[in-house]
């Protein structure tokens, strides 16, 4: 009986182990041929690369996001531009995995509520110095995601409001 106690215990301590990831662990995953980075991780390597940060905030049910990943990430001109100025961040909202904010171990989810995030999915967008733009809610097609980025990684939004960059577009 004591030794099913020690292989119990043992099984359990593995299990929370398991479920308690590191920050440092799995870095970067290349889903749907971009790579999206830890957010951690994105945060240092967007301030060494002067490049933009852009947080996918999904959840494992949302249909929305699979259809954000398919269509809008999937997109030539969308993954060209995202490639080119941005470093990719994928939290999924509901995942009890740790990383570091301001030096704490956080879980997703509390990054998730640190963002404000409501809705699934949000799109949050970060300057290289970690400082936050905006969120865009909600799913965005590729005609619509594509002056987003622009506006973005052109520093545009530091100058004028998306709708008066619109208008010029036009």
């Amino acid at each position: 009986m004591r030794r099913w106690t020690h292989i119990i215990s043992l099984a359990v301590m593995l299990m929370l182990i398991g479920t308690a990831i590191p920050a440092g662990a799995g870095d970067a995953d290349t889903t749907g041929g971009l790579t999206w980075h830890r957010y951690d991780k994105a945060l240092a390597l967007a301030k060494n690369q002067n490049r933009f940060v852009l947080i996918d905030f999904y959840t494992d049910w949302c249909g929305w996001c699979k259809v954000m990943d398919d269509k809008t990430y999937a997109d030539p001109a969308v993954k060209a531009l995202l490639e080119k100025s941005f470093i990719l961040v994928k939290v999924n909202a509901e995942s009890r995995r740790f990383v570091k904010l301001r030096g704490q171990n956080v879980t997703e989810v509390r990054l998730a509520s640190i963002y404000r995030v409501s809705s699934y999915p949000t799109t949050w967008f970060l300057q290289p110095d970690g400082k936050a733009i905006a969120p865009v809610s909600g799913y965005v097609t590729p005609e619509k995601f594509e002056p987003i980025l622009r506006y973005i990684s052109e520093g545009v939004f530091k100058k004028m409001g998306f709708e008066q960059y619109m208008k010029q577009a036009d």
